[in-house]
């Protein structure tokens, strides 16, 4: 998707409002996989694809921690 977004110039899709979708949207535009997100946020890619997929909704805690991290990233 990395390389859609340079060649277009701009990102064919909007960002969501709520936390996950915008974390979904941060490891997509950015071409990551699951385990390196996971690695980049310190968080075990299980964990994530359960929250991304909807089969787990994080805690109050992580929802923090997951707006925390994509503050200080700023392609999001």
């Amino acid at each position: 998707m990395p390389a859609v977004i340079q060649f277009l110039g701009y990102v064919p899709f909007p960002c969501p409002e709520d936390t996950i979708g915008r974390l979904k949207y941060y490891k997509r535009v950015n071409g990551l996989s699951y385990e390196r997100l996971g690695a980049v946020m310190g968080r075990d890619p299980e964990q994530l694809t359960d929250w991304m997929s909807g089969r787990m909704r994080p805690s109050r805690k992580n929802i923090e921690r997951i707006q925390s991290f994509l503050t200080r990233n700023d392609r999001v």
